[in-house]
């Protein structure tokens, strides 16, 4: 992907926010093997491009993203899901292995944001005395990209306000999109049920 080719990338990098999906899925076509493809697909099934979009031009460009289950190539996240659930220990295996991830990435705790919510419960219910964990809707979600564009920046933009009321020093209160106009803190709350 030509953004790996820019020579200014450690510049665009950004580890206040990790975003985790669930797993790798086995369905990216018949494409070189490239490093980062699973994000990167020019499949043109995948909808992974979606999310791009949406970060493009926000506080969120360059954020690292990952998968909470590795090693477990599977399209049908059902599928994922009912392997965990005979395998449970799996998970504490793939948390830890994530937990190593993430003190690989940075010196910090990033808020975590999980893309759609098989990933999400999976974090939640195993780091959420650990981290700050969001959700977004997976890219998967049928939806065009302008409209997962909205839904996914109204979402981040109402956590970037939690964050200000509850005192998170990672926001840039001059972001032009981050505050556009906070009439009632609890309708800001709201977005994130």
């Amino acid at each position: 992907m030509s953004v790996f080719d820019d020579e200014n990338i450690c510049d665009i990098l950004n580890d206040k926010y990790v975003f985790v999906a669930l797993n790798g899925s086995s369905t990216h076509g018949k494409q070189e093997d490239r490093p980062w493809k699973n994000f990167h697909s020019s499949y043109r099934y995948q909808h992974d491009y979606k999310l791009r979009y949406a970060l493009v031009n926000t506080k969120f460009w360059g954020s690292y993203i990952t998968d909470i289950i590795k090693e477990f190539p599977e399209v049908d996240s059902a599928k994922v899901i009912s392997h965990l659930k005979k395998n449970p220990k799996d998970i504490e295996k793939n948390i830890n292995l994530f937990e190593d991830e993430l003190n690989i990435l940075s010196d910090e705790k990033p808020i975590l944001i999980a893309i759609g919510n098989d990933a999400y419960n999976i974090i939640n219910n195993s780091l959420s005395d650990k981290y700050r964990i969001y959700k977004i809707k997976h890219y998967s979600y049928q939806i065009g990209k302008e409209n997962y564009r909205k839904e996914v920046l109204s979402i981040l933009e109402s956590i970037c306000i939690i964050l200000i009321i509850i005192g998170g020093n990672q926001v840039n209160t001059n972001d032009k999109w981050v505050l556009r106009e906070i009439k009632d803190e609890s309708q800001s709350i709201k977005y994130l049920n």
